[in-house]
């Protein structure tokens, strides 16, 4: 699965189009090692293949935005989702995401120099992607609920 993680952060960083794509799946590799096995495991699969994305990967920024946000979301997901209601497990996930929204940023003007330059507004921008990462988790959601109900019997937990 980590091998497969860089391959899709490779073809995140060379193809133009898709790369969104190729992030969710990066993310689904480290959802299944969480799911299969435990947290413990997937947060060691996300440490090996971020330091290896950041050797290998030829954009930076797509390892950076692995190892901020895609990475390690699955494992942050699984946490959250172990008995918290869902009004604070919602609220967490946004936290997370809104924190890692603010290094992102913070990370781009030290790499760029420059703080950058959001057409329809910073409030906009923050809100329409909090939108597209709620439907990230839902999507996440969903294929974790399609390997469920595939029963794979080697699942180690």
């Amino acid at each position: 699965m980590g091998a497969l993680s860089i391959i899709f952060l490779f073809f995140a960083s060379v193809l133009p189009k898709g790369n969104s794509l190729f992030y969710i799946l990066s993310s689904v590799c480290i959802m299944i090692i969480v799911w299969l096995y435990s947290i413990k495991l997937g947060f060691v699969a996300y440490i090996v293949v971020s330091l290896l994305s950041l050797m290998i990967v030829p954009n930076k920024l797509v390892a950076v935005l692995y190892i901020l946000i895609f990475g390690l979301y699955p494992l942050f997901k699984a946490i959250c989702e172990r008995g918290f209601p869902v009004y604070i497990e919602l609220g967490l996930k946004l936290l997370f995401y809104n924190v890692a929204l603010i290094i992102l940023y913070f990370v781009f003007k030290i790499i760029m120099k420059e703080i950058p330059n959001f057409k329809f507004g910073i409030a906009l921008t923050i809100a329409s992607s909090e939108v597209i990462f709620v439907l990230y988790d839902y999507l996440l959601t969903l294929i974790l609920q399609k390997l469920k109900s595939l029963k794979i019997p080697w699942r180690g937990n």
